[in-house]
């Protein structure tokens, strides 16, 4: 497990504190910021890291993360070469 990792094991209200404070995310969204940065550490781009997790990504999270309140993205949304 990377350092990366470790890291978004910690507290979302720690790592997401200012984002927070001003009400730009909920703690609910903190928590799957971190799941998603924990099991997608390679990601940089935002708008990649928004996106739902698919049920493969949402198990194993689900394993690290039991409290996380998300869905994952539906499989007819996923293009034939992602199935």
């Amino acid at each position: 497990m990377s350092d990366v990792n470790t890291y978004y094991l910690g507290s979302p209200e720690r790592i997401f504190g200012t984002e927070l404070e001003e009400g730009l995310i909920t703690v609910s969204e903190a928590r799957e910021l971190c799941a998603k940065k924990y099991i997608r550490p390679h990601i940089t781009d935002e708008n990649l890291l928004a996106a739902p997790l698919t049920e493969q990504e949402l198990a194993s999270v689900l394993l690290i993360f039991p409290d996380l309140d998300t869905k994952p993205m539906p499989p007819r949304a996923l293009s034939p070469m992602v199935r």
